[in-house]
């Protein structure tokens, strides 16, 4: 049986932006794709070993 894996993101869970949200610096929020930080969700492919493995 294969295992299914569900990424949600997680400004589903936030019902609106608090002020002062921690952000990244310009460079990182490139790379991230997003300025803030608790919006940041990192894809790991389920067909990725696990670091543990």
């Amino acid at each position: 049986m294969t295992t299914k894996v569900y990424s949600t993101p997680p400004q589903l869970y936030m019902g609106f932006q608090p002020p002062g949200m921690e952000q990244f610096t310009p460079r990182e929020a490139l790379r991230a794709g997003t300025l803030w930080k608790a919006f940041y969700d990192p894809y790991y492919s389920p067909y990725e070993k696990m670091k543990g493995d």
